[in-house]
């Protein structure tokens, strides 16, 4: 079953990457393509504070169906070098989320950049950016900007007859009043996807940025759209000669919890492409190709963000009175907030806890406690009735699995020391089984991305240390960044009637949703700083352009 399962899969992503394909020039036949719209709750933040945006996938062909299902956010200084980065699940094409500005970061003008590893192919001129200015108050030296040009806006106009309203009733509050706003759009022609957000005045600029128009064509498929969860690619080269090894086997494993095993082989360039499961935060993976006696592989991994250089305007950072009256308050707002920040206490997720074996249950399972201590691990093979024995081939030793089905004669088992696959099986053979936990065995044909095994011998430690095997030459360990756990982020509206109010964003919506009546209605909490506030109504009109729409108000103390 788990064969046919494995062909099907393979037969849809062929069937579905030939199905959105377009015509590009000259007839030529090319996948359709993705753009990113972005929107941040505002432009103007705190060392330390956390941007908070909105992004949602759209196509340059009508009526073509999506295909990724990561977004890839980074925060970048304008020659392109990335300070803060992270990955971010896309649901029904849209995701939300946030990143931490660094601590230490020079005080200058940044962009928060987003794309899909599918939009790769086209490089960073199809990206979305959106930038920013970011004051350390903690810091002197500032970054130095060599253009005066600054963002050009994407914005566009809404008719006025169609043009979403924003009410409020007055346009003064005093400080922590609850404020009502109604949405409303009765003739709008909007899509779907609408933020709003509530901030100082001064912090709320337009910062969108139109890089110049580029032919939007893929040329080379070396990044494919991530249909699962996050993947990982990369080339296996010979260490001695520099070339790209073919129909090379790697291996991949996931230690930890969570712990998986993929195995593939390479394609004609020496590439190699695992689709990862949906996991959340870092893992731990190893990563290794299968030696041969006149070969030495080396895998090299591809950068899981977008390498290319690009170097974007550079305004000359400077702030106006009103911003650096506001950043000011911000920065007061931010200590406040650490030293009011309540305790927290990490909980992890349900899923993230499970632990179970990829395989499920195993057939036949020997804990070594159990048994009289044996001098060496392979009597414990041929002594005691299990499923493996260790058998001579060429005068070498091996292992087989026995099973009833005919496949298990052909394969080979998959052997794996704590989810390592282990190709040696001298070198297993040679651990003290003082260093064992447990033997499961699998006696049934498997198949693991495109490899079938005759039936899986696991080989689990006492100490997760692999039981103090040489691990192959070959291998690589990598902390590898799944989809981000801040995915929904921290609730930034809510005001504690006993401490200070260190809000520095009012209210965030990501997902702003109209009823049937293209209205909305949401309500929000005024601050203890009296100033100029704004609602900022951000979206996309079902032409495909964007708005931006804007109420100010003002608190005042007394009202």
């Amino acid at each position: 079953m788990k064969r046919i399962n494995h062909r099907i899969i393979c037969l849809l992503v062929l069937l579905l990457t030939a199905a959105v394909t377009v015509k590009g020039q000259q007839g030529k036949l090319y996948p359709a393509e993705e753009k990113v719209n972005l929107f941040t709750d505002r432009m103007l933040y705190i060392s330390g504070e956390e941007v908070h945006f909105s992004a949602f996938l759209s196509s340059y062909e009508q009526h073509q169906p999506q295909l990724s299902l990561i977004l890839y956010a980074e925060l970048i200084s304008p020659d392109g070098k990335s300070v803060a980065g992270s990955k971010f699940a896309l649901v029904n094409n849209a995701a939300e989320g946030c990143l931490a500005i660094p601590k230490d970061i020079i005080s200058g003008v940044y962009y928060l950049r987003a794309y899909t590893k599918y939009m790769r192919n086209l490089g960073p001129e199809a990206y979305s950016y959106a930038g920013i200015k970011i004051v350390n108050p903690l810091r002197n030296d500032v970054m130095i900007g060599n253009d005066t040009s600054g963002f050009e806006k994407k914005q566009v106009n809404v008719n006025t007859t169609d043009a979403p309203t924003i009410i409020i009733g007055k346009n003064e509050f005093a400080p922590r009043y609850r404020v009502n706003v109604s949405i409303k759009a009765p003739g709008a022609a909007l899509s779907e996807r609408l933020c709003i957000s509530v901030v100082p005045q001064a912090s709320a600029s337009e910062n969108s940025l139109q890089l110049p128009v580029i032919q939007h064509q893929v040329k080379s498929m070396r990044y494919y759209p991530e249909t699962v969860g996050v993947s990982i690619t990369g080339v296996v080269k010979d260490n001695t000669s520099g070339n790209a090894l073919a129909n090379t086997r790697i291996n991949l494993s996931i230690i930890g919890h969570g712990r998986d095993f993929m195995a593939m082989q390479t394609d004609a360039a020496g590439r190699y492409f695992f689709s990862l499961p949906n996991y959340k935060g870092f893992r731990d993976l190893f990563l290794c190709a299968e030696n041969t006696a006149d070969i030495r592989p080396k895998i090299l991994v591809d950068n899981d963000f977008c390498a290319v250089p690009v170097h974007l305007p550079s305004p000359v950072f400077k702030l106006t009175a009103d911003e650096r009256a506001v950043a000011y308050q911000m920065a007061m707002n931010t200590r406040l907030e650490q030293v009011y920040a309540a305790d927290t206490i990490h909980r992890a997720n349900a899923e993230e806890m499970v632990d179970g074996a990829f395989y499920g249950t195993p057939t036949d399972m020997v804990s070594i406690d159990n048994y009289v201590q044996l001098p060496t691990l392979e009597e414990y093979f041929n002594e005691l009735p299990t499923l493996v024995k260790v058998r001579k081939r060429h005068g070498e030793k091996y292992f087989k699995v026995f099973g009833s089905q005919a496949e298990m004669a052909i394969f080979d088992p998959l052997v794996m020391v704590d989810w390592v696959a282990i190709n040696a099986p001298q070198k297993i053979l040679a651990v003290s089984p003082q260093n064992i936990a447990r033997i499961e065995v699998l006696n049934v044909p498997y198949v693991k991305g495109d490899i079938t095994y005759g039936g899986i011998l696991s080989i689990i430690s006492k100490r997760g240390d692999f039981a103090g095997i040489d691990l192959p030459a070959s291998g690589i360990f990598l902390n590898y960044l799944f989809v981000s756990d801040q995915q929904i982020c921290a609730e930034n509206n809510v005001v504690s009637p006993n401490i200070p109010d260190a809000r520095n964003t009012l209210y965030w919506e990501p997902n702003l949703k109209l009823d049937a009546d293209n209205t909305a209605n949401f309500s929000f909490t005024t601050p203890d700083t009296p100033g100029h506030y704004a609602i900022v109504l951000k979206g996309k009109t079902a032409d495909g352009g964007i708005f931006t729409r804007t109420k100010e108000f003002e608190v005042k103390q007394g009202n």
